[in-house]
């Protein structure tokens, strides 16, 4: 009974992985993220989404391969799984370039302090990004929503804020360097 237990936990956790990258993926996102919800209603905390995405990376696939493309990825999300540390939070690969941080209890000064820190962490990785001759570095934007979950409403509107949130960091363009894409 115990070898299947353990088999059957390790098969789970293999499920919620996403492979390349090796933090949690889409599917674990939207079961925790409705866990999440309901939880932080009953306790009456706030939720916040962070939706991240790398800036330009088609054009980074495209000059430097995608096994180089690959490799900015995993470290990507090796930034972003930091950001999740308590228990409640979650950092997902949540399609393609595009990641997720889910955070538990998070007010809207904490959420911009991290963005602020995942932006500092990932330019001291400084990732070169091929397609750009003058050395500029992989960055990423970020849209980020934080609510107060309330019966009656779900966990999609706060994934439409963030969502929401990201296009107008990507509308206000896709920076470099020192420069932040944050809404």
């Amino acid at each position: 009974m115990r070898h299947n237990y353990l088999s059957t936990q390790l098969l789970n956790e293999s499920v919620n992985r996403d492979a390349l990258t090796g933090i949690h993926n889409r599917r674990m996102f939207d079961e925790h993220a409705a866990r999440v919800w309901q939880q932080a209603t009953r306790a009456g905390v706030p939720l916040a989404l962070l939706m991240i995405d790398i800036d330009h990376f088609k054009s980074f696939n495209d000059r430097g391969g995608h096994q180089a493309g690959d490799a900015c990825l995993v470290k990507v999300a090796g930034v972003l799984n930091r950001a999740s540390r308590r228990p409640l939070d979650l950092a997902t690969r949540y399609g393609g370039e595009e990641f997720a941080v889910l955070l538990y209890d998070a007010r809207r000064e904490r959420v911009e302090e991290l963005c602020r820190q995942l932006h500092a962490s990932l330019a001291s990785l400084a990732i070169q990004h091929p397609a750009f001759a003058k050395g500029e570095h992989v960055t990423f934007s970020i849209g980020a929503a934080c609510v107060e979950p309330q019966a009656g409403r779900r966990v999609e509107g706060l994934i439409q804020l963030a969502d929401e949130a990201l296009y107008t960091a990507k509308e206000r363009g896709r920076l470099y360097g020192d420069r932040k894409s944050v809404v």
